[in-house]
């Protein structure tokens, strides 16, 4: 029992890395990423072109919503461990 005491706060330093010499920085991820994606903006559509405008603009806005997630996913992928 008393071993695993002393076991303990060893493991916990390798774990959070206390006895590490250099600070961890988070990656920099820019700024326009992470602003909201645009989609339809307007009125209620009432027509069907009004319809297929707003459709147009929500797909839009999900392409670019989807294109800065995976611009993020490979800002954080390739800062792993340095």
């Amino acid at each position: 029992m008393r071993l695993c005491l002393l076991c303990l706060p060893l493991l916990l330093t390798g774990c959070f890395g206390l006895g590490s010499d250099r600070p961890v920085s988070p990656p920099i991820v820019p700024a326009d990423l992470l602003q909201p994606a645009p989609g339809w903006t307007g009125p209620k559509p009432q027509t069907e072109g009004q319809l297929s405008d707003a459709l147009i603009a929500e797909a839009r806005g999900r392409m670019i919503a989807n294109a800065r997630l995976a611009a993020i996913s490979d800002i954080l992928e390739g800062a792993g461990p340095q």
